[in-house]
């Protein structure tokens, strides 16, 4: 092999990689992506009062998740879990809803939306500071650059839902 075509083959591998570099980059998870994903499995392990029924997974405020990444954890999970995604613009349709996501753009509707919902059947899960004490019962967290959550136990049980061991097993417990 002469010096010329070793530097063409190198060159073009160099290429490839580029190229190939760029188009996972492009690809890349973000982290709203993976939280949106959480929101979808926390409906395989939380059991909500009364009969089955199809799930509304709530956006309140400014929805950070694309609608791509949406639509593609829902057909990944059609067979498996019977939901949707609503995006309420007031507080009054936040009871229609089984799992809440109150986004950090809602921190000054934060309380009134907990009030409203007081002990009703909705998972609420937010990524606000301080959002456990407040009255959610899953924050998610950033921790060493993995996305983590925590679980009031507490405020789940007071809405009449109970939470497998197994995501539990998952959580940081917050009482």
């Amino acid at each position: 092999m002469t010096c010329v075509s070793a530097i063409k083959k190198i060159t073009v591998w160099l290429l490839l990689l580029v190229l190939t570099a760029g188009a996972v980059l492009a690809d890349a998870v973000t982290e709203y992506d993976l939280k949106a994903a959480y929101l979808l499995n926390f409906a395989s392990y939380v059991e909500w009062p009364g009969p089955p029924k199809p799930l509304a997974i709530c956006i309140y405020g400014d929805n950070p998740f694309k609608a791509a990444t949406i639509a593609s954890l829902l057909k990944a999970k059609a067979g498996q879990i019977d939901a949707g995604f609503k995006y309420p613009s007031q507080l009054e349709h936040l009871a229609d809803c089984n799992i809440l996501y109150l986004a950090q753009s809602e921190q000054e509707n934060f309380g009134k939306a907990i009030t409203l919902l007081h002990n009703a059947p909705v998972l609420i899960v937010t990524d606000v500071q301080d959002g456990l004490p407040q009255g959610a019962m899953i924050n998610l967290i950033t921790e060493s650059n993995r996305l983590r959550f925590e679980i009031n136990i507490n405020t789940a049980l007071a809405s009449k839902l109970k939470i497998s061991s197994k995501l539990l097993k998952l959580a940081k417990i917050v009482q």
